[in-house]
């Protein structure tokens, strides 16, 4: 309790979170030293992550106006997110060797009869894959919009919440890449499948991008697609439901997208259904108890008014059966 309370008062619960994944990354980095041949430039990779959180927790002390301070740290954990998850191509094929994808499709035949990917052959067209293709590149910036609104609203003590179960979601499911290391259907079945993925105009270029964004490609399993959007539909449940109404039709078509693109097995997408379940309440639970060790992530003081009404443990369970 003394050691979160010295921290609290230097960093916020985002903080926190953030120099807690990157210190066990590098310990991970340091298991692999000697075998990845990125060695090296992961060593100034993690250092510069390192003084960029350093960075942005002094830029929240200092005289910056309030627009451009809460500005900076609603983009960090956003940058550190996506930075921390470019280095795993460099790190995690060196961690753990097992691939897992020849278990994850008996799974899928165990409970379907059937494996999927290769079941849905048979409804491929290119306009179809252009649609579903769509899809599935819609789902980047859907957290990001529920965020936008809430700090439009100026809504930041909600964000820092939110935000926070977020991270969980992600950290924990790329804890599990490392775990459980797959590649998913469109690498293990490509020999496989009879019919291309080939759309009219967009399907190839938003594939070359999820290409580029993606270097790691062993991380099928737990589908964080699925888990980041129920998330995402929880949050904009309890905070906007027009927001939510018009995200309802999009979840379908990406929930459909992840057999039809082949990026996931249907046990990838179970898997990130119980992923978002624990998030949603745990997270929750966690942010609740824990929270008012820290300081103020956006370092922008209000009048706070019960914020804990918005989520609450039980309303984070029937939001996880509701999705069920």
């Amino acid at each position: 309790m003394k050691l979160l309370q010295a921290i609290g008062k230097k960093y916020s619960i985002l903080d926190s979170a953030n120099f807690l994944i990157l210190a066990i990354f590098i310990i991970i980095f340091i298991t692999t030293f000697n075998n990845t041949p990125w060695r090296w430039t992961l060593l100034i990779y993690y250092t510069f992550l390192f003084l960029f959180l350093l960075t942005m927790i002094r830029m929240r002390s200092t005289d910056l106006k309030n627009n451009y301070k809460v500005l900076l740290m609603f983009v960090n954990p956003v940058i550190f997110l996506f930075s921390i998850f470019e280095s795993f191509f460099m790190l995690l094929p060196y961690f753990n060797n097992n691939r897992y994808d020849a278990l994850l499709e008996k799974a899928d035949l165990f409970i379907l009869g059937v494996s999927p990917t290769l079941w849905v052959e048979q409804f491929i067209s290119p306009m179809l894959t252009d649609i579903l293709y769509l899809f599935y590149f819609f789902y980047f910036p859907m957290p990001l919009i529920i965020l936008g609104w809430m700090l439009k609203k100026k809504k930041y003590k909600e964000i820092e919440k939110t935000m926070f179960i977020f991270l969980f979601c992600y950290y924990g499911a790329y804890l599990l890449y490392f775990l459980i290391p797959a590649q998913g259907p469109r690498f293990f079945l490509s020999e496989s499948y009879t019919i291309p993925l080939k759309g009219y105009f967009l399907a190839g270029p938003i594939h070359a991008i999820i290409d580029t964004l993606e270097p790691n490609k062993l991380d099928a399993f737990p589908s964080l697609h699925t888990a980041i959007l129920i998330v995402t539909m929880a949050v904009s449940y309890l905070y906007n439901k027009k927001i939510f109404i018009w995200f309802l039709p999009l979840t379908v078509g990406i929930l459909i997208s992840l057999i039809y693109c082949r990026y996931h097995y249907f046990i990838d997408i179970m898997a990130g259904l119980i992923w978002a379940t624990f998030t949603l309440i745990f997270a929750s639970f966690i942010y609740r108890k824990s929270s008012t060790f820290f300081i103020d992530h956006f370092g922008v003081r209000q009048k706070w008014k019960n914020y804990y009404h918005h989520l609450t443990l039980k309303k984070m369970i029937y939001m996880s059966i509701f999705f069920w």
